[in-house]
């Protein structure tokens, strides 16, 4: 499982679960996370996000059918699940995830990949400034049929 966090000074040591009516539990802390990485993601700049994803394009692609570099092509990603791309030779830890690229899996990947996910083989070291962070999303979020970015 990997680990998630979002937001100044956001720490958790534990989780706290309410319980609903029929036993459905919910995390409240992991849902006044995903809501703040959600709202930040909104109120960003995809275009700031296309110019902070130079950093990335010596490894990945964007385009749609693009192909692989040293990572995988990152057209779809959000919400793609982790490991999928045909052809790219993942990590162990990367192959083996049943995971989503959500926002907040993306998030916290892109914030520190080696301590998000133990053994990938990404060598970017990480972005560590949030309202980056918000607006890379902002942009990859553009990346798909559904998205607002024509493809290149």
């Amino acid at each position: 499982m990997f680990s998630k966090a979002f937001g100044k000074g956001v720490g958790f040591a534990a989780v706290v679960s309410v319980v609903g009516f029929g036993g459905l539990a919910f995390s409240a802390l992991a849902l006044a996370e995903e809501t703040a990485l959600e709202t930040a993601v909104e109120a960003a700049d995809p275009t700031a996000g296309q110019s902070i994803f130079r950093r990335c394009a010596a490894c990945h692609t964007v385009e749609n059918g693009g192909p692989t570099r040293v990572g995988p092509n990152l057209w779809g990603i959000v919400d793609r699940d982790i490991g999928a791309v045909e052809g790219f030779r993942y990590s162990r830890s990367m192959a083996a995830s049943e995971e989503t690229w959500s926002l907040e899996n993306l998030d916290g990947f892109i914030q520190n990949p080696r301590a998000f996910v133990p053994g990938t083989t990404m060598g970017f070291a990480g972005l560590r400034n949030e309202e980056q962070r918000a607006s890379l999303l902002a942009y990859l979020q553009s990346l798909s049929n559904e998205g607002s970015e024509a493809e290149e």
